[in-house]
């Protein structure tokens, strides 16, 4: 991983409904009333947010309840998935091995899972762990094992042999969910414990995190959590989790509280410090963390630079980092069906937030991160609310006019080649398994392992398929063979050949 020593010498040199819980409230960095206008334009049913720094909490709160409308008042107490920003977790869990000399971050991950192996046999002699958790192997995203097929990770691990990489090793940061469900499997191999029981015993029991857990499943039954929503056509609409209870990923599966997640911010704050004074990760660790592992182009990081406008972007061990007003903000995001989230650190301040709400991809908190993160004062400071909120809506009525384009190119007398009988079959694709084409009480469908799509014609060969259930929309393109017979279909880039 890294040298202790060396590291440490180093270091010697360089209209909604509020929770009943009271707090002292900072004006100057939140209030009640920027959050709630925030809620109200992205029409976010709970929310709970926290600005704290390395010795006082500014400002926490819980807004709106746990369901649309109805459900328990949203406290410091309530749960909400923290998704991605679970990652900076498991980073903190290889650390503390590190530190346990039970790894080192520079270790080839075949050391640990020797029955890896990349399409490209030298990536398998090259990617370390220090390139799982900076997003820098040059794959591309394998998010259809998780989210489409519910593949398990043993299973991922013998079909990344047959995964094309997009460019070399460290040449390029392309954002990787399964890397960091390995990076997971590496905590398991060499503590004995599922990553999440690791992180329990090591790292949130320390913290004084007792509310933030691995998977749904290990919620108690006395403690509420939010429900999942997305906006559709400016309605809210409750939509199916993207795991399933008992599932564990390292990529982002936990589940946390405002009080939790507040204690994690100052813990960082603090340089790897609990409340008590207790080192849990060493300043070397904390310094590993945040020190910047891969430079991150413009299109791979977020819109919001369009206001913020950094002169660098980089990523570290868990966190997008960028320079905003001559200060380097290290902050990450958490995205999954229906919840979001977002941290984010000033480290040379000592000041930080959390954001965690239950609606889906609600920028707001990219506003109430900015607004926390922002000194500017008078004319010229930004109403980052409505700032974020016009940036993202931009970008909403520029696909809108997309999908206008793609609707009136759609020749709409055309015919299918085949009867909807002839379709019907199982389609296999050598990295993502089989998905089913059926009839089922009269629909034509498409079934993944987990999720089911409605197929219904476009025009010509091609159907469009819809999944209710995650408000998912695609086209679908059957093509044929010589005989014209189904061959194959293809549908999110990928080809699936029919089997005989």
């Amino acid at each position: 991983m890294f040298n202790l020593k060396k590291s440490l010498y180093f270091l010697c040199f360089t209209s909604l409904f509020t929770a009943c819980f009271s707090i002292t409230l900072d004006a100057k960095t939140l209030n009640d009333k920027e959050v709630q206008r925030g809620m109200a334009l992205w029409q976010v049913p709970s929310m709970a947010v926290s600005v704290v720094t390395d010795k006082d909490i500014e400002f926490k709160k819980g807004f709106g309840k746990t369901g649309h409308k109805k459900g328990s008042t949203v406290d410091q107490h309530t749960l909400f998935g923290i998704m991605s920003t679970t990652k900076a977790m498991v980073a903190a869990g290889l650390l503390i091995l590190a530190e346990q000399d039970k790894l080192n971050l520079d270790d080839l991950v075949t050391k640990y899972i020797p029955e890896l192996h990349f399409k490209d046999p030298s990536m398998t002699q090259q990617i370390t762990i220090r390139d799982l958790l900076a997003h820098r192997t040059g794959l591309p995203g394998t998010d259809m094992w998780p989210f489409l097929q519910k593949t398990p990770l043993d299973i991922q691990i013998q079909k990344l042999v047959t995964i094309d990489s997009s460019t070399p090793v460290r040449d390029r940061f392309i954002y990787q969910n399964t890397m960091y469900e390995l990076a997971g499997e590496v905590i398991h191999r060499v503590s004995g414990q599922r990553w999440d029981h690791f992180l329990k015993k090591e790292l949130w029991l320390p913290i004084g995190m007792n509310q933030t857990y691995g998977t749904r499943a290990q919620v108690p039954s006395s403690q509420q959590h939010v429900l999942p929503y997305i906006l559709v056509d400016k309605k809210i609409k409750k939509v199916a989790w993207n795991f399933d209870d008992d599932e564990a990923n390292a990529a982002g599966s936990v589940w946390s509280s405002i009080h939790d997640m507040s204690l994690w911010a100052q813990f960082l704050l603090n340089e790897g410090k609990n409340a008590k004074g207790v080192q849990v990760i060493s300043l070397a660790g904390i310094a590993e963390m945040f020190k910047p592992q891969m430079l991150v182009a413009k299109a791979d990081f977020y819109p919001t630079t369009a206001l913020t406008k950094p002169n660098w972007m980089s990523y570290g061990l868990g966190w997008f980092q960028q320079d905003f007003q001559g200060r380097k903000i290290d902050f990450h995001t958490g995205s999954l069906s229906g919840l979001i989230a977002i941290i984010g650190l000033d480290r040379a301040n000592k000041k930080a937030m959390v954001v965690l709400a239950n609606q889906d991809h609600a920028e707001v908190r990219h506003a109430l991160l900015w607004h926390v993160m922002d000194q500017e004062t008078g004319d010229s400071s930004v109403d980052w609310n409505q700032s974020i909120f016009d940036l993202y809506q931009e970008q909403i009525t520029a696909s809108e006019k997309r999908k206008l384009k793609q609707k009136n190119s759609r020749i709409s007398k055309s015919k299918q080649s085949l009867s909807i009988e002839e379709y019907v079959g199982v389609y296999t694709h050598e990295s993502y398994g089989d998905v089913e084409v059926v009839i089922k009480d009269k629909q034509f469908i498409l079934k993944s392992v987990r999720l089911t799509f409605e197929l219904s014609h476009w025009h010509f060969d091609t159907f469009e398929m819809k999944s209710e259930a995650n408000d998912i929309e695609a086209l679908l393109n059957f093509n044929l063979d010589q005989s014209g017979k189904a061959r194959s279909l293809h549908f999110f880039g990928l080809d699936f050949i029919k089997q005989k």
